[in-house]
């Protein structure tokens, strides 16, 4: 496991908090002085998401500059865009900045992306990814046999749905990605809380939870009309009909969002098997600071 605060916080058993911050369009540089300003003394790490359509900057990019910033950032590699080659390049750039964290995904299908004509890649999957990578930081080797000149230091995370269908075989692929080398698992956005307990409940089961670290993620609903698109749009995030019902009524539908996103993390936090929230606010860096203060939540 590599020497990052994200690694120590997992390692001594804290419950991790990180948080995220979303690129910006076009090639400024000031957000990141921003966002580690605000979260930087409170996150264990900062997850940089990677560009869905070809307008933000780059996750690899973003490492970079949060890095410099005083931050430790989470490199985010999706599968959807590079072969197993300049995924390889990618991790390897990323540890020569000092950037230690990699979490492995597949991307959203372009048809979900505002890049819809773009043609995904998919030489690899995630849990082939996290294989590769398992296999460069243990020995060093690369896909095709070739050898490094010495292993690198990474702590590998990937991402799962607990509100997809079937449970049971998602439960399993869990299971595998823990086995690839998955240090850590970040959930989909949880919104709907008893349905996540009993995807919990499995995952205890299998006792999946004492192998990888799982860091379940916070989405604060800024309006209605933002849920009911989510919604809409990925029809897998499972937002509740009282959540709708409660932002349509409220006169201050972001405070109210805020609001239950603090309580989210407080019965997260009670969870058996919880060990961490990743708090998805984009680029509104004080709104997560809020949130997390109000939920009793500080690097420690």
């Amino acid at each position: 496991m590599a020497a990052t605060k994200l690694a120590e916080a997992i390692r001594n058993g804290r419950f991790v908090v990180t948080a995220e911050c979303r690129p910006p369009r076009g090639a400024g540089t000031d957000v990141y002085k921003s966002c580690v300003d605000a979260l930087g003394s409170v996150a264990h790490a900062i997850g940089a998401p990677e560009s869905e359509d070809g307008v933000r900057q780059c996750s690899l990019a973003a490492c970079s500059h949060l890095a410099a910033a005083g931050a430790e950032p989470i490199l985010h590699l999706l599968t959807r865009d590079l072969n197993r080659i300049g995924l390889q390049a990618n991790i390897l750039g990323a540890v020569s900045m000092g950037v230690h964290n990699v979490l492995c995904l597949s991307g959203r299908h372009q048809a979900l992306t505002t890049s819809g004509t773009a043609k995904g890649v998919f030489d690899i999957d995630p849990l082939q990814l996290l294989q590769v990578a398992d296999a460069m930081r243990k020995e060093g080797r690369l896909a095709d046999g070739q050898m490094l000149d010495s292993p690198v230091e990474l702590l590998l995370g990937t991402d799962t749905n607990p509100f997809a269908d079937p449970t049971e075989l998602h439960v399993l692929t869990l299971e595998r990605a823990a086995a690839a080398g998955a240090d850590f698992v970040m959930t989909q956005p949880v919104f709907d809380l008893d349905r996540f307990e009993k995807w919990m409940a499995a995952v205890r089961q299998r006792r999946i939870h004492s192998k990888t670290c799982i860091i379940a993620s916070v989405m604060p609903l800024k309006s209605a009309q933002e849920a009911a698109g989510l919604a809409e749009k990925y029809r897998s995030m499972a937002i509740p009909d009282e959540i709708m019902a409660k932002l349509s009524g409220a006169s201050d539908q972001r405070a109210v969002g805020a609001e239950m996103a603090t309580r989210t993390i407080a019965r997260l936090r009670e969870i058996e098997g919880v060990r961490g929230v990743y708090l998805m606010t984009g680029d509104d860096f004080d709104l997560a600071a809020k949130i997390l203060a109000a939920g009793g939540l500080s690097r420690s």
